[in-house]
């Protein structure tokens, strides 16, 4: 917050927003030419049959931050944004969704009020390098109110960029408010405004207010998300149309398998290793529990994969979450497997 309030003097007393004083340093020419893609498809570890072969989209996942500020704070904050940088940069991200045939993904940019231009830019650069490959989500820093964007703000985004952005979330909850709070509810209203998709992640204890606002918004799709509560947020589809669901991080233990994980994340490495050794016991649990849920419902679960550590970026642990997702998706009737695998996403991404 210290650095925060810092760059907030500075932007009083010069003018000028931080992102665009810094903007060609970090990223170099405006919408520069794209870079050629030299990544080849990892090559497959497990011999898991059937297998679906097709194309993907992810509909979960967290995209670097345009400033190198606002990454260093979200770290001290426990949510580890990387900045993009020389090996994480648009391209290379590109490149590595073109490797692993991912046609379509569904983005968030953390939205702070200091880096609000970057953002913007980076989002627009995104489309003009990789037209329509990104749905590009609005996710507002709620963690402090000291850097959360207001509503009016997220208007003036909206108002000054039609188009470019199709929704927003990941909505959490960081402290003690609740998913009702004016803030959440002015945001919800947003979403129905300009026909926004709101991606939620709710804890147990949110259910009865879950309910409460797919009621009250019957016309706004709502992107739900969550490891310990998919039993219930899979219950929500049987009386609410409004609600889809991306089966991602939780079916493959991204972010920790241990009690310990709570607190300190594993690391690349002991993912792998972890990961690797009960690629075939996870598959068939997470299959197990899954499967009748996806097949009553088969128009609104989607495969994503919730990448957001700088290491979730690396190919070698990209090609295992990719076997591990067509591996799963290969389980399910061909009718089921497009529509999973990307078909569903791409529907509902569609506007009215």
């Amino acid at each position: 917050l210290v650095l925060f309030g810092g760059l907030f003097f500075y932007q009083q007393k010069t003018g000028r927003g931080f992102l665009s004083a810094n903007y060609g340093r970090i990223w170099g020419s405006k919408y520069s030419k794209k870079e050629p893609c030299n990544l080849a498809p990892t090559k497959r570890e497990f011999n898991r049959e059937p297998y679906y072969t097709g194309p993907l989209a992810d509909a979960h996942m967290h995209l670097p931050t345009s400033s190198g500020i606002v990454s260093m704070v979200s770290k001290q904050m426990d949510l580890p944004t990387p900045a993009w940088n020389k090996n994480l940069s648009v391209d290379y991200l590109g490149c590595l969704l073109e490797a692993e045939n991912i046609q379509k993904t569904i983005g968030f940019h953390l939205l702070t009020k200091y880096s609000i231009s970057g953002e913007v830019k980076v989002a627009k650069e995104m489309e003009k390098k990789y037209p329509g490959k990104m749905a590009h989500f609005l996710m507002p820093a709620t963690m402090s109110a000291w850097i959360k964007p207001d509503i009016k703000t997220l208007k003036s985004i909206l108002d000054k960029n039609p188009g470019l952005f199709m929704g927003t979330g990941e909505i959490k909850i960081f402290d003690n408010s609740n998913l009702d709070d004016p803030y959440f509810i002015e945001t919800y209203d947003l979403a129905k405004k300009y026909n926004l998709v709101v991606m939620m992640h709710p804890f147990s204890h949110h259910k009865p207010v879950v309910e409460k606002i797919l009621k009250k918004y019957p016309d706004v799709k709502f992107l739900l998300h969550g490891g310990d509560d998919r039993e219930w947020i899979a219950d929500l589809m049987k009386n609410y149309k409004n609600v889809y669901r991306s089966i991602d991080a939780d079916t493959t233990s991204l972010y920790g398998w241990e009690r310990k994980h709570a607190q300190n994340r594993p690391n690349k490495e002991e993912f792998l290793d972890h990961f690797r050794k009960n690629f075939d016991t996870r598959l068939n649990n997470e299959l197990s529990f899954w499967r009748d849920k996806i097949e009553s419902h088969p128009d609104r679960f989607m495969w994503g994969t919730d990448r957001w550590h700088e290491w979730h970026f690396d190919q070698e642990v990209g090609g295992l979450l990719e076997e591990f997702g067509r591996s799963f998706i290969g389980e399910f009737a061909p009718e089921i497997q497009e529509k999973f695998a990307y078909k569903n996403a791409e529907e509902f991404l569609q506007r009215k």
